[in-house]
């Protein structure tokens, strides 16, 4: 998915025919301004492409439609520093990133609660056996997990203004959950599985472990198979690809308060 050229096409399309700001002197052209608003722009859309896979594969309606709305005011935010309104332009990304938090939040709930639910799923059979290497993963499955945990309440307790920082964190933090709900599925297939060689499979590879999913969890494959997609952040239907081919900015309020500016 390439969300950077579509990301460049959809902006230069409104900047180009829209009317949101024309190009401003001397007080919106401070570099210092200009500096922050670049800045936290590429921030923001890592952010974008981190969280899409997790929103696009397992969010709610109410996630899915709040991010369709970070989407569209970041377009905004970046319309907006195009037109050289670096001040505008750090406001609406001000309140992107603040919206932004609020499904990070929603998104790592969501992640380290399924964690714990599938390593204790998998306790029982995996703590009952003599598979040493098993009940390894199945402990670092619970320590990324409790870590998940200390890295968003510190998250939660940064300056409610470092945007950026704390966003940087919940990504930690969202990234340690899926470590852990990786655990807990290398875990169970290492108790079942039948040590035909020596050498143990590249869980690093997704298509090796999803192989093993198929080949060990046939009880629950279609489970186990949505969550190691998720866990490699792949999506089949992104959110963030759609919303950038059709932003329909025209229809937001912002959009239109800016053209009423003009």
């Amino acid at each position: 998915m390439n969300y950077s050229k579509s990301l460049i096409c959809t902006i230069l399309v409104f900047s180009l025919l829209s009317p949101l700001f024309s190009q401003r002197t001397k007080s919106s052209l401070h570099a210092g301004s200009q500096r922050h608003a670049e800045r936290s722009l590429k921030d923001s859309l890592y952010f974008l492409k981190f969280i899409d896979p997790s929103v696009s594969n397992k969010g709610t309606e109410e996630e899915k439609q709040l991010f369709i709305n970070i989407i569209k005011k970041d377009l905004i935010s970046r319309t907006l520093y195009l037109k050289f309104a670096f001040t505008p332009s750090l406001t609406e990304i001000k309140k992107t990133q603040d919206m932004m938090i609020i499904l990070f939040q929603k998104v790592h709930e969501r992640d380290c609660s399924e964690a714990f639910k599938m390593l204790n799923d998998v306790a029982p059979e995996v703590t009952n056996s003599k598979n040493a290497a098993a009940k390894r993963y199945l402990s670092l499955g619970y320590r990324n997990a409790k870590n998940s945990q200390t890295v968003k309440i510190m998250a939660d307790n940064l300056t409610e203004t470092n945007y950026s920082i704390r966003l940087y964190e919940y990504v930690k933090a969202i990234k340690l959950a899926k470590y852990a709900k990786r655990y807990a599925i290398i875990s169970i297939i290492e108790k079942r599985r039948i040590l035909e060689t020596k050498e143990k499979p590249n869980y690093n590879k997704y298509d090796i472990t999803a192989n093993l999913i198929d080949k060990y969890l046939t009880e629950n494959k279609d489970y186990y198979r949505e969550i190691h997609k998720d866990n490699f952040y792949i999506t089949d239907d992104s959110i963030l690809e759609k919303t950038l081919s059709n932003p329909e900015l025209e229809k937001t309020e912002e959009f239109k308060k800016y053209q009423k500016e003009e």
